[in-house]
């Protein structure tokens, strides 16, 4: 008998842990915190799945998936890199997560106190504004547009330092070495860091929207992910944190 004992408790030692199912979800840096905790949340009901979470810039993460990154969902923060995706059918379209705007933001200084949209060109006080590396940071092609539409982006090109990612966008002005930058209004709730300027004049304000996409071969586990995501839970963490609805 007490062999029998030692036998069964060595054969359960020696059983293999059960392989964990992993979805590879690529998301544009600015959804950092909700993917955080909608990934937290689906693997806390699905025991055995994890969300491998790949961030960045939008356009960089879709050149990774053409070149062979295997990824399951993406999450960009414009429609030009998911929209090259689904043209060349690597993915097709799950759903408009949410939109943002697009606000300006400068560093923490009062001889910039009146830099503006309207004053930004002229001000003597600016001398670094950053942008977002365009077109692989989506925040940085919606910056330069609306700059061109307004009227200043010439004036101000010979001042541009570039941001790898809007997050390195918002770090450049919070240490100073920008003067005014060019973020989501995501990306500034709660910084006391920076002031937050506000949106560009409504006859320029860019359309920004976050398109979820799903590989071709996404297997069970990212499809359901994606429901969560493009569902009431997911839109209402997507909310919290600041996200306008689709």
């Amino acid at each position: 008998m007490r062999w029998a004992i030692v036998i069964a408790v060595a054969s359960h030692a020696c059983k293999s842990p059960a392989p964990q199912r992993e979805v590879h979800v690529s998301a544009a840096i600015s959804l950092k915190e909700p993917m955080e905790e909608l990934a937290r949340s689906y693997e806390a009901a699905h025991p055995g799945t994890h969300i491998v979470l790949a961030l960045g810039a939008s356009g960089d993460l879709a050149t990774q998936i053409e070149r062979g990154a295997e990824v399951d969902l993406f999450a960009s923060a414009a429609d030009a890199p998911a929209g090259r995706l689904v043209e060349a059918g690597r993915a097709s379209p799950s759903c408009v997560l949410a939109r943002n705007s697009l606000v300006m933001i400068r560093r923490k200084d009062p001889a910039l106190a009146l830099v503006d949209w309207s004053t930004i060109a002229t001000s003597t006080a600016v001398e670094h504004v950053a942008l977002g590396l365009s077109p692989s940071v989506p925040a940085g092609t919606y910056a330069e547009s609306t700059l061109e539409k307004l009227g200043v982006y010439r004036t101000i090109a010979p001042k541009v330092v570039r941001g790898a990612n809007v997050r390195q966008v918002l770090d450049l002005v919070a240490k100073g070495e920008a003067d005014v930058g060019f973020v989501y209004a995501t990306d500034v709730r709660g910084r006391t860091d920076v002031t937050v300027v506000g949106e560009p004049p409504l006859s320029a304000r860019p359309t920004i929207a976050y398109p979820l996409v799903q590989a071709s071969n996404a297997n069970a586990d990212a499809q359901s992910f994606a429901k969560l995501l493009c569902g009431a839970d997911g839109q209402a963490v997507l909310a919290r944190y600041g996200f306008l609805p689709p």
